[in-house]
């Protein structure tokens, strides 16, 4: 996932997932502007991985563990490896069929 590239967002990541925080304390911790921590905030919370709730005049984010789980259980689906798909009438792969490809086509045309 793409948003998880940023290492900074990673350790905003790793942080929330020990406790809730507001901007100020993750800005001193990882030792970044609380803009900066803000927008890093603003793209996880738009993918969906980090929540806020309201305390008085303080925001506190927070990790949706079950949408991290969710992320992790797709990333190990790619993992697993797949049965041989190679054995479509004559063509390299099961995919040749609907895609038309023929680059490595064992038969004659």
């Amino acid at each position: 996932m793409k948003v998880l590239c940023e290492p900074s967002r990673c350790r905003i990541v790793s942080l929330l997932s020990q406790r809730a925080y507001c901007v100020s304390a993750l800005a001193t911790i990882l030792g970044l502007s609380a803009p900066a921590v803000s927008q890093h905030l603003r793209v996880l919370r738009s993918a969906g991985i980090v929540y806020c709730e309201k305390y008085g005049y303080h925001t506190h984010y927070k990790l949706d563990k079950e949408k991290l789980t969710q992320i992790a259980e797709s990333i190990l689906e790619l993992t697993k490896e797949k049965p041989d798909q190679c054995r479509s009438k004559g063509y390299s792969c099961e995919a040749a069929d609907t895609v038309g490809c023929k680059t490595n086509r064992t038969g004659k045309d």
